[in-house]
């Protein structure tokens, strides 16, 4: 019960609000991730060496087919992260993420996964997607469903590789720390 209210408590943080709306009804899949996502930004530190941290704004990138629809543009709209507004880029490859704060790498990438995380391998761009052990092979914040519930999945070690600090309240509710390379590193 404790992990649950504060798991609970994290959501409200990282959504703004928006959780009171998800227990009220339950909203659809990427409609959840999408706030997620946008809580994730707030509980990660970019090193000031960041090429993205010095643009003008915070900017998620979705990579691949964009799942989110109109849920993560309406999210983040008006919202500010780290003193900066927010924006949202689609881009269809990984070295198009100069500008990328936090990039969201579609399921649709799967098959050329492992290159497009060779190709971000030390930047500091948050890396987040729903494809399957995202987390386990190198990408720093998997989504995973149980049941019907949106949990996720940090390797923490590929994170603090690319010079990326997780806040504590972040590693508190993950379903699952990782603080090892995947096998063949």
């Amino acid at each position: 019960m404790l992990r649950r209210s504060a798991s609970m408590a994290l959501v409200v943080t990282l959504t703004g609000g928006l959780a009171i709306e998800i227990h009220a009804q339950r909203p659809p899949e990427y409609q959840v991730k999408a706030a997620y996502l946008y809580g994730f930004g707030r509980f990660v530190e970019w090193p000031a060496s960041a090429p993205a941290d010095a643009g003008e704004t915070f900017v998620f990138c979705v990579l691949g087919q964009d799942p989110f629809g109109q849920w993560l543009d309406e999210v983040v709209a008006g919202a500010v992260i780290k003193d900066k507004p927010v924006s949202v880029r689609r881009i269809a490859q990984p070295e198009e993420s100069g500008s990328c704060h936090t990039m969201f790498i579609s399921a649709s990438e799967g098959g050329r996964l492992e290159r497009i995380l060779q190709t971000l391998e030390r930047r500091p761009v948050l890396t987040v997607s729903d494809a399957p052990e995202f987390a386990q092979h190198g990408g720093m914040i998997g989504f995973t469903l149980d049941g019907n519930r949106v949990r996720f999945a940090v390797n923490l070690t590929a994170a603090q590789d690319a010079g990326l600090q997780l806040n504590s309240e972040l590693l508190r509710v993950a379903a699952t720390v990782l603080t090892s390379r995947p096998p063949g590193d």
